[in-house]
């Protein structure tokens, strides 16, 4: 919980919600970009509630659709369909009594929507294959890095489960919004990597941590805590310089080469007279008429880029 209030005001404010909602069984929609955390926090608001005792049970839902999803939600009977040799419950009997983590929710196929609409409605369904009426109990948690009403208005995602789903909303934000928090998220994640493969903690160079202060970090915490890792694992240093960090990550850094572009269109022009004299055998009328040009324009550029050519068109 740590890498989401350590040295963020916005943070811990969502932290204080978090805590507030957690106690009320209500049905709660986390938004915010891929790699910002979402099963985390829906992790924490589960811990933090009366049902921490029980299974959290995340599903992604972009993944699965038709049969393949209601037999991931709801289970099947043995004898249902080829391949179901036993009875198999589902993530919502898996999660009964406790809390079901529904990750990329958006992706939930619209043809599998109405059934699963009605079954968060009384929490009532039956196995695939089956006639039995299986009443759960289950917290439902929801997470989205896509604007569901958007999806609304295009006819890709049901109103109505929308507004079954939004009970509470809780947006996090990307890490370059929070940039303030990021100097202590690497000392706590760098603090995690050594009690974890029981190696000395490096400590990290001004001109580093300037670097990754200043990334945008478009991958958010998740982007952070890879990079971090490996830069850990692969440095033999006790200190974590620049030299230490990856040259696919530090290049978003260097400075672009120098450019005359006037020198470049010096380049490309003489390139490109050159081959069209080569190629109509020097025939500077002819040539031209393809770079449409005048011929007074091609002397020019020839005794201004002091090109000089034979009657084949060839440098000379």
């Amino acid at each position: 919980m740590q890498e989401f209030i350590i040295g963020s005001d916005v943070m811990r404010f969502i932290i204080d919600g978090v805590h507030q909602v957690a106690k009320f069984d209500v049905n709660v929609l986390l938004t915010g970009e891929s790699g910002t955390g979402k099963e985390l926090l829906a992790r924490i608001i589960h811990l933090e509630s009366p049902r921490a005792k029980n299974r959290f049970v995340p599903v992604n839902c972009g993944i699965l659709s038709g049969l393949l999803f209601e037999d991931k939600l709801f289970g099947h009977e043995k004898g249902s369909f080829t391949g179901a040799i036993s009875r198999q419950m589902g993530c919502f009997e898996t999660a009964d009594k406790g809390t079901l983590f529904l990750d990329e929710v958006s992706g939930l196929p619209l043809e599998n929507q109405v059934d699963f609409l009605r079954v968060l409605e009384d929490f009532r369904f039956s196995r695939i294959g089956g006639n039995e009426q299986i009443e759960v109990d289950v917290r439902i948690i929801s997470a989205t890095n896509k604007d569901l009403r958007d999806l609304v208005k295009q006819g890709e995602f049901r109103e109505d489960l929308f507004y079954r789903l939004h009970v509470v909303p809780i947006y996090i934000p990307p890490l370059r919004e929070r940039k303030g928090a990021i100097a202590k998220m690497v000392n706590h994640f760098l603090d995690q990597l050594s009690s974890r493969y029981g190696k000395p903690r490096p400590v990290v160079s001004p001109e580093a941590m300037d670097i990754f202060c200043r990334y945008d970090w478009p991958g958010n915490v998740r982007e952070l805590k890879n990079l971090l890792e490996r830069v850990f694992i692969l440095n033999a240093e006790d200190t974590i310089g620049v030299e230490q960090l990856p040259s696919d990550f530090i290049w978003h850094f260097k400075e672009p080469p120098a450019m005359d572009l006037g020198e470049v269109k010096k380049k490309a022009e003489t390139r490109a007279i050159l081959d069209v004299l080569s190629r109509v055998q020097g025939d500077r009328e002819r040539a031209a008429q393809i770079l449409n040009i005048s011929p007074r324009t091609l002397r020019y550029k020839l005794n201004r880029y002091g090109i000089k050519v034979n009657s084949r068109g060839s440098v000379v």
